[in-house]
Parts: C-alpha cells; sequence; structure tokens
C-alpha cells in the first residue's frame, strides 16, 4: 500500500496557526526548551480582556474545570441518594406485596404507599380479570370497558385477551383529553397536572397502574422509567399471586 497522501491531502494547506498548533501538540516540552517564550506570552482574560501570562490562563483554565468537575459530582451524588431512597422504598413495597394475605389488603396497601411512600397526588388501579367473582370491585373494569382498551392500546399493550410479548415502558407525561382525564381521576381530574401510565401484565389479568402529580414536571416524556417499570412488576406479581 502507498503511503503518499491523496490529491486532496496534497491540495489542502494548513494555515499557519493550524500548524503552530498541531507543532505544539505533537511538542508538549517545546516551552521546557524555550522557557523565555513563555514568561512573554500573554492572553487576554476571558472577562476583562487584559492581557495576563498564560501561565495565569492555564491557572484560570485549571480552576474553572475544577469548578465543572465538582459540579458534576454533587449532581452525580445527588442522583445517587435519590437512587438510594427509591431503592429502599421499591423494598419496602415489595415487603409490603409479599405480606398481603388477600386482594383487599394488597390493593389497599399498593394505593395508600404509593401516595404517602412516593409522594403521589393520585394513584388509581385499572384492571380486568377472567374470574366473575371480582366484578364490582371498583378496580375491575367491565369487559367491554372500550376507554380502558384505548388506554391499554396507548400504553403499547393491545385491546383483546392477548398481550405483547414484553411489556412496554411506562408511558409518561402524555396529554389526555378531559374525557379520559375524568375517566382515570373522577374529582381529582382537574387538579391533576402530569401522569405516569404502567402496564400490568400477567397471566390472570391486564391493568394499568395510573399515576398522578399536581406537578406539572414530576412525570415528562425523558424521565427514566426503570423504577416505575419495577413497580408495575412488583404489583403484578402481587396481585398475580392472589387471584
Amino acid at each position: 500500500m502507498s503511503n503518499k497522501p491523496s490529491s486532496g491531502e496534497q491540495n489542502k494547506e494548513l494555515s499557519w496557526e493550524d500548524a503552530v498548533a498541531r507543532y505544539l501538540e505533537g511538542n508538549p516540552d517545546y516551552f521546557l526548551r524555550y522557557p523565555a517564550l513563555l514568561e512573554g506570552l500573554n492572553v487576554p482574560h476571558p472577562g476583562t480582556g487584559t492581557a495576563v501570562s498564560l501561565i495565569e490562563r492555564q491557572v484560570q483554565v485549571l480552576r474553572d474545570r475544577n469548578q465543572e468537575l465538582s459540579q458534576q459530582l454533587r449532581e452525580l451524588l445527588s442522583i445517587a441518594r435519590e437512587n438510594d431512597v427509591l431503592a429502599d422504598r421499591l423494598h419496602r413495597f415489595a415487603l409490603a406485596m409479599i405480606d398481603s394475605s388477600s386482594l383487599d389488603e394488597a390493593l389497599g396497601t399498593a394505593r395508600d404507599m404509593l401516595r404517602q411512600q412516593f409522594k403521589l397526588d393520585a394513584v388509581v388501579i385499572l384492571l380486568k380479570a377472567g374470574s366473575e367473582r371480582l366484578a364490582g370491585r371498583p378496580e375491575f373494569v367491565d369487559a367491554f370497558d372500550q376507554r380502558f382498551d384505548q388506554l391499554l392500546r396507548q400504553l403499547g399493550g393491545v385491546g383483546d385477551s392477548t398481550l405483547a410479548a414484553s411489556p412496554p415502558k411506562p408511558l409518561c407525561g402524555a396529554m389526555h383529553g378531559v374525557d379520559i382525564m375524568s375517566y382515570l381521576f373522577a374529582g381529582q381530574a382537574q387538579t391533576i397536572r402530569s401522569t405516569a401510565m404502567v402496564l400490568l401484565s400477567g397471566a390472570e389479568m391486564r391493568g394499568i397502574m395510573c399515576l398522578g402529580s399536581t406537578d406539572p414536571l414530576r412525570f415528562h416524556p425523558q424521565m427514566g422509567t426503570v423504577y416505575l417499570a419495577r413497580l408495575g412488576e412488583i404489583l403484578t406479581s402481587g396481585l398475580g399471586r392472589l387471584l
């Protein structure tokens, strides 16, 4: 193979500034060999425009970089603390589902814990199950409830008895019409400003967990959904065991 530069590379000439920059990048010891040049260089300060020595400018750059890294570290620590809190809440929620000895207890505990532990303003659990003995319970919708099927399709499930191969991700920050908001949250519909929906897909049931907040930024399309998906899995398992 030939190592000769292509015709395009031959025709492309570097500016003298680019040539100097490349040379200094390839020879980082240059100023060690010519210290007098280093002492004489002056660079305008970005804030005042006043000329400062190269060493002073380097110190400022390093100081700014240090502040930037410190801010990133604080943000990472904050996220880590939030994740620890969420993990602890998930753990307690899972234990509560395991300890529930009846469907009534499981549903009541789930609603209470989601409201209190996860600081939610509204929690709605809607379910469809094949057993007629569950008819009449407030969580269990009619077999032909079209609005439930509409939400199921919007979430990524299907409208009949066949579920998708893998549960879709929770849907956060979706805009719902007045009819759907009233269907989900009844008297609270006008105060709920952001929502999250989680599919509950078990062998014995199909369901949706709807979470609502008066904070318009609590649930948004760009947020992570891992913990919401885990909540759905835990609730599905807990209810499925009792069904």
